[in-house]
């Protein structure tokens, strides 16, 4: 069979036009075609350069913190942020939006300056921050052609290229206004604040250890309300230590581990609220059990009632670190979801948007679920009291003395549970308070340095305060070997908690 003579020739012209057709299509886009995003001319002046050459007068003019090519990432060795070459065709290029006002004195649509003035240098002295437009609305910025950017909320300012500001390209969140703090004690007192903030959880968290071991080492005051205050000090201690590494060493862990610390501060903190709840509810049904007359409902063996306290202070904030982990480290879920994002700025939640459902509410529901058990709990005592006296009043019996006396320490026991509650839930709710608010964080600090110093005073309330005091006394001359006398139970300002979970109540009467 013969072949035409031009067939063999053109199969290797035709081979020769795709793949040149081919490499066109990739240098001009990719497989769709779409041409790359444009370069524009950047004309580089100097930070310390105290004037713009005359050809450039009609470019606009931008801030720019690293030189050309060079793009605002952190650094591997010690997490800060610095200026690094960057030569990926990933980088988005150096192009901010530019406006201009019109004759009505408004601002017309942005628009991308093919060719532009950069003030190249960082003029920040004493620290910077970012403006985030889509994680506050307050951080609203107009960059103009003169090189001024306009902040117009909350208060309106113009900061200036070169002294009040620069802009940079930062992996993955693109070309952004760093705003330089305009004094340094406004940094440096922040991070003084901080520093003995931290110092303070540290100092609390040998006291909350002291605390478990008083009760640990003392059977006598390890009933049920004993042990959920240990569990209570332990889950407290471990926050306070997290909390003091995360304001002491952040810059210099890395991001697995500041995630890892920021989930364990989390569950930490949720589960304390929890036990101070499981204390406020058996605090509740305590001075239920008294104040009830003629009661026969039975009592839940202790062991089994630990139980079950043990199970609702535990199983909630697993759940809950359970869904963070989940929500926070898979890659399937969704953008559009609100996520942790532990590490993004800090260990801790990116911001109190992302606080809010995965810490905030939960603890706002505790500490709601407390404030009614505290009112219930006041009515059974303003009512019983009441009850106290017109019997006393009606027939003067030395049981209705003893009795009286027996209440007022159930009443001191209630009034301590009250001001520890307080000192844990009034200072998140004071921290939301200034969220909403929209006030100036130091101004707020002294409930901080409270909640720093919180392991002092859990140890002087539940340790320090008599009868205990003696009974750990006691206890620790017993194990030295020294044969001491035990308190008398009468003199013990706390002793209603053996007594009344033993379930050996002293006997009422109606009044006649």
């Amino acid at each position: 069979m013969r072949r035409p003579l031009a067939s063999l020739p053109l199969l290797p012209l035709l081979l020769l036009v795709a793949s040149f057709a081919r490499c066109c299509r990739a240098g001009s886009g990719g497989p769709g075609g779409a041409a790359p995003p444009a370069v524009p001319t950047i004309r580089p002046v100097l930070l310390n350069q105290t004037f713009i050459p005359h050809e450039y007068l009609r470019l606009s003019v931008v801030g720019k913190c690293c030189k050309i090519n060079e793009i605002l990432a952190k650094n591997e060795s010690d997490k800060e942020a610095a200026c690094t070459y960057s030569n990926s065709s990933k980088t988005e290029p150096f192009s901010p939006y530019f406006h201009e006002f019109n004759e009505t004195g408004l601002l017309v649509p942005s628009i991308e300056e093919n060719e532009f003035v950069a003030i190249i240098g960082d003029p920040c002295q004493f620290g910077r921050y970012i403006l985030d437009p889509s994680e506050n609305s307050d951080d609203e910025y107009y960059l103009l052609q003169n090189g001024s950017i306009w902040a117009p909320t909350p208060k309106p300012i113009m900061l200036m290229p070169g002294l009040d500001y620069c802009m940079e390209v930062v992996p993955t969140k693109g070309v952004q206004v760093l705003v330089c703090f305009s004094e340094k004690n406004e940094a440096a007192g922040t991070d003084a604040l901080l520093t003995f903030y931290a110092c303070g959880l540290l100092i609390s968290v040998p006291f909350l250890l002291l605390t478990i071991a008083a009760y640990a080492l003392t059977p006598r005051l390890l009933d049920v309300h004993g042990k959920a205050l240990c569990h209570y000090c332990a889950c407290l201690a471990l926050a306070f230590a997290t909390l003091a590494i995360v304001q002491l060493a952040s810059s210099y862990t890395s991001d697995e581990i500041c995630i890892s610390i920021a989930f364990v501060i989390q569950f930490s903190f949720v589960a304390c609220f929890f036990w101070l709840n499981v204390m406020c509810i058996e605090t509740y049904l305590l001075v239920r059990r008294h104040v009830e007359r003629g009661t026969s409902s039975p009592r839940i063996e202790p062991g089994r009632l630990f139980f079950y306290y043990s199970l609702w202070a535990w199983g909630p904030p697993a759940i809950l670190i359970l869904v963070s982990v989940i929500m926070d480290l898979n890659p399937t879920v969704p953008m559009t979801y609100v996520k942790p994002n532990f590490g993004a700025n800090s260990c801790w939640f990116h911001s109190n948007q992302e606080a809010m459902p995965y810490f905030y509410v939960p603890v706002s529901m505790l500490v709601l679920i407390n404030l009614a058990l505290f009112a219930l709990t006041a009515l059974e005592i303003t009512r019983y009291q009441r009850d106290l006296d017109l019997r006393r009043l009606a027939r003067n019996q030395e049981s209705d003395r003893e009795e009286q006396r027996l209440f007022r320490r159930i009443k001191r026991v209630f009034f301590v549970c009250l001001g520890l509650f307080f000192l844990m839930g009034m200072n998140w709710a004071m921290e939301l308070i200034s969220w909403w608010a929209g006030g100036d964080p130091l101004a707020w600090s002294a409930f901080d340095l409270i909640n720093a110093l919180q392991g002092l005073i859990v140890f002087g309330l539940f340790v320090l305060r008599k009868p205990v005091r003696n009974i750990v006394w006691c206890r620790m001359q017993k194990l030295r070997g020294i044969q001491v006398s035990e308190p008398e139970l009468g003199n013990m300002a706390l002793s209603l908690l053996p007594v009344i979970n033993g379930g050996d109540t002293l006997p009422r009467e109606g009044i006649s």
